[in-house]
């Protein structure tokens, strides 16, 4: 069997997976190490997708503050029922009062990545955010826009209104892209890139396989760091 299509298959076995353990997420089994005030690094925020729950950025909270973070916060909205800029309302809300004490790291993963990249790029967020990273967002749109809510479709089309704002310009803080190779969601998955910004790609991990990636972790870390 071609080696493409072995990636694939090993891809599509570990998404299931790790999509049922996003599902069974919502309920948490172990609790978060404790924050590390004091610690010479900003405050990092999180920012789930759509059909996702701050659940599933757990994993990830862990290996931050494992990782020497201060401290780890996660931005809740249903997502399901907000449009782009709601989303990016709700990210403003833990963001601003957080940077009152110095600029904070942002990471977001699929929609959250699209909406944290719009907080910072068209609405002023690089006032309050030091560097962003960006899982498995689709900044380029996705081939699977036509199936979310219509309130989404904006953020989401490849023709659509946010994909153009988003492109115009360079990005005005550090940004680091981490994508899956073979990512169902954000189909095809080049468009989970964006021009001239640096970029990791991990392999055997699909679009929510991201969150529980070791790969992932490390490159977020370094991209913060």
């Amino acid at each position: 069997m071609p080696r493409p299509m072995v990636d694939v298959l090993r891809t599509a076995a570990s998404e299931a997976w790790y999509t049922a353990r996003a599902a069974g997420a919502v309920v948490p089994v172990w609790p978060l190490p404790p924050p590390h005030p004091g610690a010479d690094r900003p405050a990092v925020v999180l920012v789930h997708g759509f059909l996702g729950h701050d659940g599933m950025l757990r994993p990830l909270a862990r290996h931050l503050l494992d990782a020497g973070f201060p401290e780890v916060h996660r931005v809740r909205y249903p997502s399901t029922r907000l449009a782009l800029e709601d989303v990016v309302d709700r990210i403003a809300a833990v963001v601003k009062p957080l940077a009152a004490n110095g600029p904070v790291d942002l990471v977001g993963h699929s929609l959250g990545a699209v909406a944290a990249r719009a907080f910072v790029k068209q609405y002023g967020g690089d006032a309050w955010v030091r560097r962003l990273v960006c899982l498995g967002g689709p900044h380029a749109g996705t081939a699977l826009y036509r199936v979310v809510p219509p309130w989404l479709k904006p953020a989401l089309d490849p023709r659509g209104p946010w994909v153009e704002r988003l492109a115009e310009g360079p990005e005005p803080v550090p940004t680091t892209v981490i994508r899956a190779a073979y990512d169902h969601q954000v189909f095809p998955p080049r468009r989970g890139s964006i021009a001239g910004v640096n970029e990791v790609v991990v392999r055997h991990r699909g679009h929510n396989g991201l969150l529980w990636s070791l790969e992932a972790h490390l490159a977020v870390v370094a991209a913060l760091s």
